[in-house]
């Protein structure tokens, strides 16, 4: 090979070698700068760029705990956004919304669910149990059920609350009449 074209091929190589290195540093700074916050701002999976907040509460009917295992939903009309909750012990529940993040701030509406329970062909699937869960009006919850049947609707429960940023304190009372 010829001395003219041996420089120009290591010529060549070393150009490549620099261009490559350039791309990487980039996209190391890149990566960087959006870990750090740089990107943070971005949208969340449900497309919220506002601030979030954490909702928990006790729900009471006439003065006692509502009955544990039955579910609290709030729903936002306007963006669709719907958080859950299981009742515990003492009427007490914790929203949960999309993957653990705080639901967005906003006024929602909440209904009631009677407790699910799983058929014995079923076990305790979740996306089974899941799969048989309405929103909307609840028919399961009759008169004798564990809370009249006007909470288990959006529409008739008057149940509203505003999502403010960070922690949110939303008890219900309840009442048979």
């Amino acid at each position: 090979m010829k001395r003219e074209s041996l420089v120009s091929v290591l010529g060549q190589r070393v150009i490549e070698s620099r261009t490559v290195l350039s791309l990487l540093a980039s996209s190391i700074v890149i990566s960087f700068v959006c870990v750090s916050g740089g990107c943070s701002q971005a949208p969340s999976g449900d497309g919220f760029k506002g601030e979030r907040g954490q909702v928990s509460g006790t729900i009471t009917l006439d003065g006692q705990a509502l009955a544990k295992g039955c579910q609290v939903i709030f729903m936002n009309e306007q963006a669709g956004f719907t958080a859950s909750g299981i009742i515990g012990e003492n009427g007490q529940y914790r929203l949960i919304y999309s993957g653990g993040k705080g639901l967005p701030t906003g006024d929602y509406m909440a209904q009631l669910s009677a407790p699910l329970v799983a058929e014995s062909n079923q076990g305790s699937d979740p996306v089974a149990m899941a799969g048989k869960m309405k929103l909307g009006a609840n028919t399961a919850a009759a008169e004798t059920g564990p809370f009249p049947v006007k909470y288990a609707s959006t529409s008739t429960s008057n149940l509203r609350f505003k999502v403010e940023p960070n922690q949110n304190t939303a008890d219900f009372k309840l009442k048979k009449n």
